[in-house]
């Protein structure tokens, strides 16, 4: 199978504020992806898994503490206002602020993460940045991406079985991983997004808890989330208010 580009919403050129893709690509040169090294979670080591779910002018943010190997800490929910406009490819400058804002509070709560996993891409993108690459650039952490779909081709027929992948490519560099992390069930899309290897990343992504397509802690969080966009509160969830940088 061959991916498509085509995107369902195309902005044209002359709506990207002006700056935006200046900004993306020095951004993205600071990102460090090694090819050796880097970060390998260690038992024990808190992760912190982000997702969103806009209603209005208002981001709410949910974030999944949890140990490596162990279990889960806390879910944390948070609203913030945005006035940043959703523009495919750019969805950085949407979703980093509040995520950004998010992980401030939880380390002002002594949250203190070694890693960061966004409900969305890293280096798997058009002009290799993501909200993921956002996110680490800013906090100096290890992050990566898991996605429910993909911005950039792939090539090839992803087997069935469990651990299956397939290379996501831009230009002639793989840059995530098409992963089937059940068998049988729906792939999910996984990039590093800083300081993280691909395989280091494509192997958290494998190891993540779940009997779903998602990993738990993502899907704890968009549940949460979902929940708080509604007015509700889920048991069991720790509400911070509202959030600012």
């Amino acid at each position: 199978m061959v991916w498509s580009t085509r995107r369902r919403y195309r902005m044209n050129e002359m709506e990207i504020p002006e700056g935006w893709e200046a900004e993306q690509l020095q951004m993205a040169s600071s990102v460090e992806i090694p090819t050796e090294g880097g970060y390998v979670p260690q038992e024990g080591d808190r992760m912190v898994a982000f997702d969103i779910q806009y209603e209005g002018d208002i981001a709410h943010v949910a974030a999944t503490s949890f140990l490596w190997g162990g279990e889960k800490e806390a879910v944390y929910t948070a609203g913030m206002e945005v006035d940043i406009p959703y523009i495919s490819g750019y969805f950085c400058f949407r979703e980093g602020p509040p995520l950004l804002a998010m992980l401030r509070h939880l380390e002002a709560e002594q949250v203190t993460p070694a890693c960061l996993i966004v409900d969305g891409h890293g280096l798997a993108h058009p002009r290799l940045f993501g909200a993921a690459c956002w996110l680490g650039d800013k906090t100096g952490l290890p992050t990566l991406g898991i996605a429910k779909d993909t911005l950039v081709r792939f090539e090839g027929e992803l087997a069935e079985e469990r651990g299956s992948t397939l290379d996501v490519v831009v230009g002639d560099e793989c840059v995530g991983h098409v992963l089937r992390r059940r068998d049988g069930i729906r792939p999910v899309y996984v990039s590093p997004g800083h300081l993280i290897r691909l395989d280091v990343a494509t192997d958290i992504a494998l190891q993540l808890p779940s009997k779903y397509r998602i990993p738990d802690p993502i899907r704890w969080a968009d549940q949460a989330a979902r929940a708080r966009a509604k007015g509700e509160h889920l048991a069991n969830t720790r509400e911070c208010g509202t959030l600012s940088l």
